[in-house]
């Protein structure tokens, strides 16, 4: 039973950035009905004695109890509570729901919600536990290397999927999305997502998956005669390894397409740190590690790349600090905002709710993103809760640091790589970006913590440890 929730699983990942990256509200609801019927299913599975809880699952008790937490407390922003709590613990959000009864003619009820939008905290109550059941799936499902390999593999296989889709679509001139016709961003790859800069994010850890994979294939012993290497190396060119390394090169050009500079700047700032990381843990840089780097920085970056336009990123790069200077004050006005709501957070969702009360009239149009993950997290969610979604980030990647460090399985190692990796790489790009507020790279994240959980405790034959 096992395997056959399994394959359901590795389609999951694959769908999930196929509809504009399960932004639009039916997505949403398929992610969290496939998800949430994966998770019924386990349970049955488990009441019958059938599926076992994994070692990976009961380690990872930390990250589950900064699940449930999360969860819970986004659950309780939407609910009516005693206005008097409200007041005392929100006073913001009292007023903002005494001045819309006000304006209704309407007195106002006893019980009010500490959330200024509690639709949008409910949905995204419920869209944060399909995040907490798909990082439960991943350990409970993913209980053999095996396994984890293809995981990974369907990783790669989706943003592959994504980079040639994005290519084709923008230089062949059709700028289409998957199900209907591209609304923006034109003349710069996309993907299936609307969003540029949230297509490189899917790619930075599709990408990180990539490069645990090839970690995991290379051999750290040198070769001891010319024979030897001869045949080693044509070991490597009749296995999958080269089209794994072409998988990455195709979605190298795809992200230099986006023409996202956060998005490059993020993917070759993480593969630099991790693989400086990879390093120091292992004690140790092989011969295979350093044709491997070099493979990526001269060939991806100074031949590849050149032919689809990375002066073009680079540019964008260098004119980043003018356009900052013509860009509304966003971050500074939800600064401003999280100083108003930082105990509790205005609710999940609630940004473009949120940011009109503190407009100052310096821009036009409209705001529904922080276009920084790091500001609106405190905002929505309260500081306190903020706090624990960054143990819970940082736990996850200490795994993987942990794994690249102790393990002698090549997988494993390499998987931790993936984990903090895409982990990083994330992190950099959300300074700037709201890429944990599209439903799939959020999801994919979430799979990244879960990586890191699996490469340090996923048991494999013989001994595990140094």
């Amino acid at each position: 039973m096992k395997k056959t929730l399994f394959w359901p699983l590795l389609a999951v990942m694959f769908w999930l950035p196929l509809p504009e990256g399960s932004k639009p509200p039916w997505a949403m609801g398929i992610l969290m009905m496939l998800v949430y019927g994966l998770a019924l299913f386990w349970l049955l599975g488990y009441a019958r004695n059938r599926l076992p809880v994994t070692l990976a699952f009961q380690k990872a008790r930390w990250i589950h109890l900064g699940f449930i937490l999360v969860t819970s407390w986004l659950f309780i922003q939407q609910l009516p509570l005693p206005a008097d709590w409200v007041k005392a613990l929100s006073p913001h959000a009292w007023d903002i729901h005494s001045q819309a009864y006000l304006a209704l003619g309407l007195p106002l009820p006893e019980l009010l919600p500490l959330s200024i939008d509690p639709f949008a905290t409910l949905m995204t109550a419920l869209l944060t536990l399909a995040y907490y059941l798909l990082f439960c799936l991943c350990l409970l499902l993913i209980d053999r290397p095996e396994k984890l390999r293809a995981f990974a593999w369907v990783l790669v296989v989706a943003g592959v999927f994504q980079a040639v889709f994005g290519s084709l679509s923008t230089l062949s001139g059709l700028e289409v999305l998957l199900f209907r016709d591209k609304p923006s961003y034109f003349g710069v790859a996309s993907g299936t997502f609307v969003n540029r800069n949230s297509f490189a994010g899917c790619l930075e850890m599709t990408l990180a998956a990539g490069m645990g994979l090839l970690i995991a294939q290379l051999n750290e012993r040198a070769s001891q005669s010319w024979q030897e290497w001869l045949h080693r190396t044509l070991k490597t060119l009749m296995s999958n390894k080269v089209i794994l390394r072409t998988g990455l090169a195709i979605m190298v050009i795809g992200l230099v397409l986006s023409r996202s500079r956060m998005g490059n700047t993020a993917f070759f700032s993480s593969l630099m740190i991790t693989g400086l990381l990879y390093v120091i843990c292992r004690k140790q840089l092989s011969r295979g590690m350093v044709v491997l780097f070099v493979s990526l920085l001269v060939i991806d970056t100074a031949i590849v790349s050149q032919w689809f336009g990375l002066e073009k990123v680079v540019e964008r790069i260098e004119q980043t600090s003018l356009e900052r200077e013509t860009r509304p004050n966003v971050s500074e006005v939800t600064l401003d905002a999280i100083g108003d709501y930082g105990l509790t957070g205005t609710g999940g969702g609630s940004f473009y709710t949120t940011l009109p009360a503190y407009h100052d009239g310096s821009w036009k149009g409209y705001y529904d993103l922080a276009h920084n993950d790091f500001l609106q997290f405190p905002l929505e969610f309260g500081l306190p809760v903020y706090g624990i979604l960054a143990l819970m980030v940082l736990a996850a990647a200490w795994h993987a640091i942990v794994a690249m460090r102790q393990r002698r399985n090549r997988l494993m190692v390499g998987m931790g790589f993936t984990a903090f990796m895409g982990i990083l790489a994330i992190m950099i790009h959300s300074s700037v970006d709201f890429n944990l507020q599209v439903p799939s790279n959020s999801a994919y994240f979430v799979c990244m913590m879960a990586l890191g959980v699996l490469a340090r405790y996923l048991p494999t034959v013989g001994k595990v440890r140094r």
